[in-house]
C-alpha cells in the first residue's frame, strides 16, 4: 500500500463519519477495523439537530430519516409522582431544519456511512478483519502495525478505534475522570409499552433515588435503560428473576413482554489529556466518554469527526499549517469537558438523587422551565446540542 493521507483506526460511526467526510474532500484514506464485520451491538441511538446536518453534508440524511423515528418530544419523569415537565423541540424550529432528536440505532448509521464510501468512494478502502496492534511516528509519517506484522504508513492517523483505544494506549495518554458506583442495564422490548404507561413519549427521562431509568423507542423495540446498584453483580442482574422484578415494579401486572436483549454495563466520565500527538488525533469514545443521560456521547465523536475532516483536508492540501489542528485538539477537548460531560453528568446526577429536598428542587426547576417559553427554549438549545456546536464552532454545514 503507498502512503496514505490518512489511516483510520476503527470503523465505528466516529471512524467511519470521518472517513467519509475526508474522501468527499479529495483526501486518501483507509479504514482498519479489527472485528470482521461492523458491530451490530446496540449503543447510542440519539442523533442531534447539528448532527443531522452533518449527515445532510456528508449526504445521507434522507437515508437515515426513512430509516429512524422522529422524536419531537421528551419528557422528565418521576417514579413516585409521573410527569414533572415536557419539553418540545419545535421550539427549535427557527434554529435548524430538524427540529427533533432522531431515534436510530447507531450501529445502522454506521451501515449508512459504509454504504456511502462504497458507493460514492470505492477508492476507500475499508479492511475489515485488520487488528492494529502499534503506532510509530517519525517528523513526516505515522506507520501502523497490524496483528499480522503488515505495515501501513499515512501522514496522519485517527484513533478512533473506542474506549478501550489501542491507539491512545500505544501513545501512553492519561484517560482520566470517574467510573459511576452504578451500572446500567438494557433491556430491548418488542412491546406497544405506550400502552402500558399512558402519557410517555419516545424518549423520557425518570428521576428515582434507588433505580433511575430512561424509556426511550427506536426503529424496532422500546428500551429500558435501568440502573443497577453496585451491590447486585453482574450475572444477578442479567437473571430472569432480577429483569421480571424490574419490569413488574416500572409495568406493575403486565402481559408477557418479548425481551429480545439484555446487558450490562459500566458507565464513565472520561477525558483524554489530548487529543493529538504529533501526527496521531483521537476522537469518539477513544477520546472522551461519558454517561448516555443526555444521548450527546455519540453526537460529541461525529462533531469531532466532522470538525477534524475540515481542518485536516486543508492541512493535507497545503491550505493550512498543523496549528489549525492543535485549535481543533483544544476546541474538541473543551467541548467534551464543559458540555457533552456537564450536562450528562448533571441530569445523571439530577436522575438519581436521594436527598428528597433536592429532589424537590429539581422537580419545581424543571417545571418552571417547562413552564417558561424563554427559559424551556434556552434549555432545548443545550438539549439539542445546538449551543455547544455554536460555542465549540462546528464548521458550517452545506445546505
Amino acid at each position: 500500500m503507498s502512503v496514505l493521507d490518512v489511516a483510520v483506526v476503527g470503523a465505528g460511526p466516529v471512524g467511519l463519519t470521518a472517513a467519509l467526510a475526508l474522501a468527499r474532500r479529495g483526501v486518501s484514506v483507509a479504514v482498519l477495523e479489527e472485528s470482521d464485520l461492523l458491530s451490530t451491538e446496540w449503543r447510542a441511538s440519539t442523533f442531534h439537530p447539528p448532527t443531522i446536518e452533518i449527515a445532510r453534508d456528508l449526504g445521507v440524511a434522507a437515508e437515515m430519516l426513512e430509516q429512524g423515528i422522529v422524536a419531537r418530544k421528551y419528557q422528565v419523569r418521576d417514579r413516585r409522582d409521573g410527569l414533572i415537565a415536557e419539553f418540545d423541540f419545535g421550539v427549535l424550529s427557527d434554529e435548524t431544519d430538524y427540529p427533533f432528536r432522531l431515534q436510530l440505532e447507531q450501529y445502522k448509521y454506521a451501515q449508512i456511512i459504509k454504504d456511502a464510501l462504497h458507493e460514492r468512494h470505492a477508492e476507500v478502502d475499508v479492511r475489515l478483519g485488520a487488528k492494529v496492534v502499534g503506532v510509530s511516528q517519525s517528523a513526516d509519517l505515522a506507520q501502523l502495525t497490524t496483528a499480522t506484522g503488515e505495515r501501513i504508513e499515512a501522514r496522519w492517523v485517527l484513533g478512533a478505534d473506542g474506549a478501550r483505544s489501542t491507539i491512545r494506549k500505544a501513545l501512553g495518554s492519561s484517560f482520566e475522570g470517574l467510573t459511576y458506583d452504578h451500572r446500567y442495564l438494557v433491556l430491548s422490548i418488542a412491546y406497544p409499552l405506550e400502552t402500558l404507561l399512558p402519557g410517555i413519549c419516545d424518549v423520557n427521562y425518570i428521576a428515582d433515588p434507588e433505580e433511575h431509568l430512561l424509556i426511550l423507542r427506536v426503529p424496532d423495540v422500546w428500551r429500558l435503560v435501568l440502573a443497577v446498584p453496585p451491590h447486585i453483580t453482574g450475572e444477578e442482574a442479567l437473571s430472569d428473576r432480577f429483569v421480571a422484578d424490574r419490569l413488574r415494579g416500572i409495568f406493575a401486572d403486565h402481559p408477557p413482554l418479548p425481551l429480545l436483549e439484555r446487558k450490562i454495563y459500566s458507565v464513565h466520565q472520561r477525558v483524554v489529556d489530548t487529543f493529538r500527538r504529533d501526527r496521531v488525533l483521537l476522537l469518539g469514545d477513544a477520546a472522551h466518554i461519558n454517561s448516555p443521560m443526555g444521548g450527546m456521547g455519540l453526537n460529541g465523536g461525529i462533531h469531532d469527526a466532522f470538525d477534524l475532516s475540515v481542518q485536516l483536508a486543508a492541512v493535507v492540501a497545503g491550505e493550512a499549517g498543523t496549528d489549525v489542528l492543535d485549535a481543533w485538539a483544544l476546541r474538541r477537548r473543551k467541548a467534551a469537558i464543559e458540555a457533552v460531560q456537564e450536562i450528562t453528568h448533571r441530569t445523571t446526577k439530577a436522575m438519581a438523587e436521594q436527598d428528597e429536598e433536592e429532589r424537590r428542587r429539581f422537580q419545581r426547576r424543571m417545571s418552571e422551565i417547562a413552564a417558561s417559553p424563554q427559559r424551556a427554549r434556552e434549555w432545548m438549545m443545550d438539549a439539542a446540542m445546538i449551543s455547544n456546536a455554536r460555542a465549540h464552532e462546528l464548521p458550517a454545514r452545506a445546505g
